[in-house]
Formats: C-alpha cells, sequence, structure tokens
C-alpha cells in the first residue's frame, strides 16, 4: 500500500534496520531501496528485513553511487531479493525480470510497448504518462519542501505533507509513494546551515502535516541549538504522536535527557523512524477497521 523510497542513505537504512528488529515497521510498508553505498549498512539492513521476511524492493540498476560497476551490478543481481528496475530504456528490451518498474523519465516510458505489462509500476501523476502505462500503478510523489538554508523555514513551519493516504484508491493508483522526509534529487551531503533544523511529520485528524523545528540563537553551539529544539519539540510531543511516543522521538528524548547532542545522522535517523512508525500505525489502524466492517 505505501512504499517509501530510500536512497538508500546510511541513517535512512538505521532508521530502517531498527524498526524492523523491534517489529514497529508495518508490512504494509514496502520500502524501495535505492542502493548508493555498498556499506556494512545496507548488508545489516538485508539481513534484518529477510529475516523478518518483510515487503520490499531493491532497484536492480541504481543510477548513482557505488553500484555503477560491472561487479555492483552482478552484486545486486545476485540478491535473493524482489527487483526493481528503473525505466532507463524500452521495458521490452530489458533482458532481467523485475517485480517493480520505476518511472523517472518520460521518454523510455513513452517508447516502451505496454500491452501485455502486469508488472506494478511507480510512476507521477502525469496525464500522458497514465494514458500511455499499463498495469497496476503507485502514485509516486515528492513531497518535502526542501530549501537552500534552513532559516528558510522560518516563513513556513508547519505545512500539509500528504493526504495520498487518503485520496489514492479514488484516483485509481494501488499505492502510495513518497520519500519520506527528503526530496527526488539524489544528493551526498545537505546544504551547510548555521541553524540546526528538525523536520517532523504528524497527523492532524487523518491529514499528514509537518513541522519543520528550527534553532534560532545564532552563533550557538550545536548542542546548544539541539537542545532548543527538544525544548520546542517536548510542547509539540501530544500533537506529534497522539499521545503515545514513537521510537523516533523517544530517541531524541533519551538523548536530550542525557544532556548529549547526538549528532545530525541520528537526528536524520529519528525523524525517519517517526515517519514511519506514524504511518505503520494508521495503516494497521485503518486494516483493523475494515477488517472489522467486513466481518
Amino acid at each position: 500500500m505505501y512504499y517509501p523510497y530510500f536512497r538508500g542513505k546510511q541513517f535512512d537504512l538505521l532508521a530502517l534496520t531498527t524498526l524492523l528488529a523491534s517489529g514497529r515497521l508495518s508490512k504494509k510498508i514496502v520500502p524501495i531501496i535505492d542502493p548508493v553505498k555498498n556499506s556494512t549498512t545496507l548488508k545489516k539492513f538485508l539481513i534484518e528485513v529477510q529475516k523478518n521476511e518483510h515487503p520490499f524492493y531493491i532497484v536492480q540498476n541504481p543510477q548513482a553511487g557505488d553500484f555503477l560497476t560491472f561487479s555492483g551490478a552482478e552484486y545486486l543481481t545476485s540478491l535473493a531479493a524482489p527487483k526493481a528496475l528503473v525505466i532507463d530504456q524500452p521495458i521490452e528490451t530489458f533482458q532481467d525480470s523485475c517485480q517493480l518498474f520505476i518511472v523517472e523519465r518520460a521518454a523510455p516510458v513513452l517508447e516502451s510497448d505496454w500491452q501485455s505489462n502486469q508488472v506494478p509500476v511507480l510512476i507521477s501523476e502525469e496525464f500522458r504518462l497514465l494514458q500511455k502505462v499499463t498495469g497496476p500503478k503507485i502514485l509516486s510523489q515528492d513531497l518535502y519542501t526542501r530549501l537552500p538554508k534552513a532559516e528558510f523555514y522560518q516563513e513556513c513551519p508547519d505545512e500539509l505533507f500528504s493526504t495520498a493516504h487518503l485520496t489514492f484508491p479514488k484516483k485509481g493508483f494501488v499505492g502510495f509513494s513518497d520519500f519520506s522526509i527528503d526530496s527526488r534529487i539524489y544528493y551526498e551531503q545537505s546544504y551547510p546551515s548555521k541553524f540546526l533544523s528538525l523536520h517532523l511529520v504528524y497527523f492532524e485528524q487523518e491529514t499528514l502535516r509537518i513541522h519543520h523545528f528550527l534553532a534560532t540563537e545564532e552563533g550557538a553551539s550545536q548542542k546548544e541549538q539541539f537542545f532548543e529544539l527538544m525544548e520546542n519539540i517536548i510542547h509539540w510531543e501530544k500533537q506529534l504522536c497522539a499521545g503515545e511516543t514513537t521510537l523516533g522521538l523517544d530517541l531524541l528524548l533519551k538523548a536530550f535527557s542525557a544532556d548529549k547532542f547526538p549528532g545530525m545522522g541520528v537526528m536524520r535517523k529519528a525523524a525517519v523512524m517517526h515517519h514511519m512508525e506514524l504511518m505503520s500505525r494508521y495503516l494497521d489502524k485503518k486494516s483493523e477497521a475494515s477488517w472489522s466492517h467486513k466481518r
């Protein structure tokens, strides 16, 4: 149902691995991993996701990163994992089979023969593509507002994040996808900023919103800025998780209680964990309600 797309960054994979190990990731969430680093973190994720028999996809032909070599391609092909292919050529010319197609560019999609396709397709809401493509479609959206500098979030500290979980069936899609707390554009590092920020989603009734927590003390150390953020987050805690804390939020609260700055990587990990756990709760609750109604 929900297919979050991850570029295989270290702390994103750590977030997913931690949730899997703790049983906090719903099986209605099917991560798509676009591997960019041939790292021990990736290998640990693969071990954990397969141990838990959790559904996922791994992109067999990533468009950036460590696997753009013959040996890298061989390694990805050898993995006993459900494969996804980015459509970078007409689909009938692919030699390898896959369980998911990913649309990134229009040209090879429009050049493909879709008449007999039954493979699910991750695709944006673009009319000419939707008219051309046949088979089950998963809605792909780039939802996160990525600004050049953290301080720019002062202009809009709270905004709508997504209603796709409410609307995708009415639009004819079998599922929905986004890039979590990230954008479609791949980048190795974020823009440098003199202010720390933390971006946390929350539900307002059934609408998913995002709040951009931003430090404001110019010249303060990262630890001081983290504490400023956390004091604000504590005031938001009930709204952020409806009274039941998430593992991601708990990770930040424990660092705050221990008088420690956990590092920006851990902050990223916590934000992704928080997002995935909230979505897990929502989707499982909706599924239970639907099952009860059918009975």
